[in-house]
């Protein structure tokens, strides 16, 4: 994800993390670091299967009520094994036809997970949205609006 105190941009390694024993400015991190709290901290009822050093995938809750599994670019698939896919799946069921949505987001690829189906939205550059429409198949098309 992107810090903007430290410049670092979304999809890219920080440059205070030292793969294996973590962040090597922690008693300096900025705000954005501090305030930050992935769902496997957040969430009691996550067993530690969910930790993010063994996933490759960080959970964030987002204000809207959408859950983003956001994946080590190195692992940009990672969101599809379990336990995650079926967390976000359930999630997903759960949530359908309210505003919370489940995506999954490695750099700058997007999906977006339904109940029926998961959606490659391709690339999406920073600052662009997205909207989609189930057509009566139950089929999903997305469109990428781009940042103005």
């Amino acid at each position: 994800m992107a810090i903007d105190a430290l410049g670092k941009p979304a999809g890219a390694w920080c440059e205070h993390c030292a793969i294996g024993s973590g962040c090597r400015i922690y008693e300096a991190r900025p705000g954005e670091c501090r305030d930050f709290l992935c769902e496997w901290l957040t969430t009691p009822v996550l067993p530690d299967a969910f930790r993010p050093d063994r996933t490759k995938v960080v959970l964030v809750r987002h204000p809207d009520g959408a859950l983003a599994a956001h994946c080590d670019t190195a692992n940009p698939m990672a969101w599809r094994k379990e336990p995650v896919y079926s967390l976000l799946k359930r999630y997903a069921a759960e949530s359908w036809g309210s505003p919370a949505k489940v995506l999954a987001r490695a750099g700058h690829r997007l999906w977006l997970i339904s109940p029926k189906e998961d959606v490659d939205l391709g690339e999406v550059p920073p600052g662009s949205t997205y909207s989609y429409a189930e057509g009566p198949d139950g089929k999903i098309k997305a469109t990428i609006h781009p940042a103005s």
